[in-house]
């Protein structure tokens, strides 16, 4: 059985909850990633770049996707990806915009605009009823899976590591405990 990730009572409402920290997590280990990936010495030219692109480019395009849903607008995407992908300098500033809007976003909806659902429609034209924190989790947990998948190939490629762990970014000081 699944528990509800519990909201802060009224009188800790000044303290940032899970939904922030995670996002918040997630905009900083991105950056962490980026980070790593520009230390890359002619990254397009090396072993595994095309399929961290890729993956780069689907994250993007899902989170895109999703801050459509949350705006209540047309996504306009008909596939998870792009059929040309940007470059690495383009996706880490499409990156850094969206990382953005979804900590601002969280940090503005309250607890009434985060439980209520809304339809969701997939790029295969399923329609799915999702609130708003539903989503939230969906984009930072498909988000934190795909970096894993980048994280293998920069291992099995030599490329260099990083650190993005949770207890990473409390330490780094990037987010109030």
């Amino acid at each position: 059985m699944f528990n509800a990730i519990p909201m802060p009572a009224a009188h800790e409402a000044a303290s940032p909850t899970t939904l922030q920290l995670l996002v918040n997590h997630t905009a900083w280990a991105n950056r962490q990633m980026f980070g790593a990936l520009r230390e890359v010495e002619s990254f397009d030219s090396q072993q595994g770049s095309d399929l961290i692109r890729r993956a780069l480019d689907h994250i993007h395009v899902v989170r895109a996707i999703f801050r459509a849903h949350l705006q209540g607008v047309p996504h306009g995407f008909t596939a998870p990806q792009r059929a040309v992908f940007p470059s690495l300098e383009e996706l880490d500033r499409e990156f850094d915009d969206i990382d953005r809007w979804y900590v601002e976003t969280t940090e503005s909806l309250s607890p009434e605009e985060l439980a209520r659902p809304r339809d969701v429609r997939f790029t295969d034209g399923k329609i799915v009823a999702m609130s708003p924190t539903t989503m939230l989790l969906h984009v930072v947990t498909h988000t934190i899976h795909h970096r894993g998948n980048i994280d293998v190939i920069m291992l099995q490629t030599g490329m260099p590591r990083r650190r993005d762990g949770v207890p990473d970014f409390i330490v780094s000081g990037a987010f109030p405990r």
